[in-house]
């Protein structure tokens, strides 16, 4: 019996889900779930697909990923995210990598495009997960969930977080900006989104709503594109505005990209800004401030969250036992009021 204790005590300690695990939530012998990981055209395509379901509600990590992790040459940190384009993916991961430049790190890349992206995450074993502005499909957050992997999710409070969530409230953003444009006088306003990730949209939609009807006012002005965040979408969605809803006094856009956009285009057709209508944006850019009319926006800390995360990083690696309760961090916003609303 003596003999046969560590190997329990080292299963109850880690709970790393077994290949054996696999194999019984199948309802197959560990050889063929061994078989289709490794040389899955071997296998029919539906068990193929049984197994690869199985894998991720239980969080199987392939042997030759878990070695890897539990190797000092596993320093893989993936960072998965939708887009490199944006200004703002762009200012939290070049504060991140800032802040782990003194590391043994290497941070990996996967663009979520697909399912493929989750394939990449499990050959690359990581030593932790980041996701930026991405909230995972169910079935991969079970995986990461039951994995053990350290995760850090940052961009915006999630209602029930991986790991650690570094974001902002997008309640706390719409409870800024409501009041100041009803302040200013506005009253009919429009919501104008592109390219973000779905569940993040709609936790801002949920504020947005609940700003507007709290006051009284209707909430059903809403437009959002599935188009790369840039200045030509947001003189795009501008124009759908003004087709769609005729007069509207002002404009709030998810991003300051897609409102400089909407500046701009409104600077062609002639129409004044704030007379006519009013634009804001979010995040505080840089070129919020030397467009004319300055952009009205919420000043959002993004290269402060790249930071933070390369901390909590850091101290996540240094410690043995990597199992994390979940924390939220939430980063404070700024109205900037210039002269666009």
């Amino acid at each position: 019996m003596s003999s046969n204790t560590p190997s329990t005590r080292t299963r109850r300690t880690t709970g790393r889900v077994t290949l054996a695990d696999v194999a019984k939530q199948v309802g197959v012998g560990p050889m063929t779930v061994s078989r289709a990981l490794r040389t899955p055209e071997r296998v029919s395509e539906s068990l193929r697909q049984k197994i690869e379901s199985a894998v991720k509600q239980l969080g199987y990590v392939p042997n030759s990923a878990a070695r890897a992790l539990a190797s000092l040459s596993s320093r893989n940190v993936v960072v998965v995210t939708s887009s490199l384009t944006s200004s703002e993916n762009c200012l939290i991961l070049s504060a991140l990598q800032q802040s782990l430049k003194m590391q043994n790190l290497q941070l990996v890349i996967l663009i979520a495009n697909g399912t493929s992206w989750f394939k990449e995450l499990i050959n690359n074993a990581p030593a932790a997960i980041i996701l930026l502005n991405l909230r995972c499909p169910p079935e991969e957050r079970k995986w990461i969930e039951n994995s053990t992997i350290p995760t850090i999710e940052i961009g915006i409070i999630q209602h029930q977080p991986l790991g650690i969530n570094i974001g902002i409230d997008s309640r706390t953003a719409m409870q800024t900006l409501i009041p100041y444009l009803l302040k200013k006088g506005y009253r009919t306003i429009g919501l104008l989104s592109a390219m973000q990730d779905i569940a993040a949209f709609q936790q801002y939609l949920e504020s947005w709503q609940s700003a507007l009807l709290s006051r009284h006012i209707s909430p059903h002005l809403v437009l959002h594109r599935p188009s790369e965040v840039n200045f030509s979408t947001g003189a795009a969605l501008l124009n759908d505005a003004l087709l769609e809803w005729g007069q509207i006094d002002a404009c709030v856009f998810l991003s300051d990209e897609l409102a400089c956009g909407a500046l701009c285009e409104l600077a062609r057709k002639h129409i004044a800004v704030p007379h006519d209508i009013a634009i804001v944006g979010m995040g505080g850019l840089d070129i919020g401030n030397v467009i004319h009319p300055r952009l009205t926006t919420l000043q959002i800390p993004y290269e402060k969250m790249g930071e933070l995360a390369g901390k909590k990083l850091q101290a996540l690696l240094q410690q043995e036992d990597t199992a994390l309760s979940p924390e939220v961090i939430s980063v404070p916003i700024k109205l900037l009021e210039r002269s666009s609303a």
